[in-house]
């Protein structure tokens, strides 16, 4: 029975590591990304301006920063994937 108690704490606290991670990175590529460019105008033809913005914007980060913000990053990827932008 021990074993089972230490061996769900340890799955449990690293459940909560990977969300706070998770979140943490997401938050930091939010509030990174709104402080340095302003987003696109919605009346622009392109829908995939915003995508090719933030893609600019990411690859020309320091590497310390990418990781930093990495989840951010995959939402991004997958939010214009969907728009049908590559």
């Amino acid at each position: 029975m021990t074993l089972l108690t230490v061996l769900v704490l340890i799955v449990g606290v690293f459940v909560v590591m990977i969300a706070a991670f998770v979140g943490i990175s997401y938050g930091l590529g939010h509030f990174f990304r709104s402080r340095t460019v302003a987003k696109t105008r919605v009346a622009d033809k392109d829908p995939c301006a915003q995508c090719n913005a933030d893609r600019d914007w990411y690859e020309g980060l320091p590497l310390w920063k990418q990781n930093a913000v990495s989840v951010w990053w995959w939402v991004n990827r997958i939010r214009c994937g969907a728009k049908g932008c590559n």
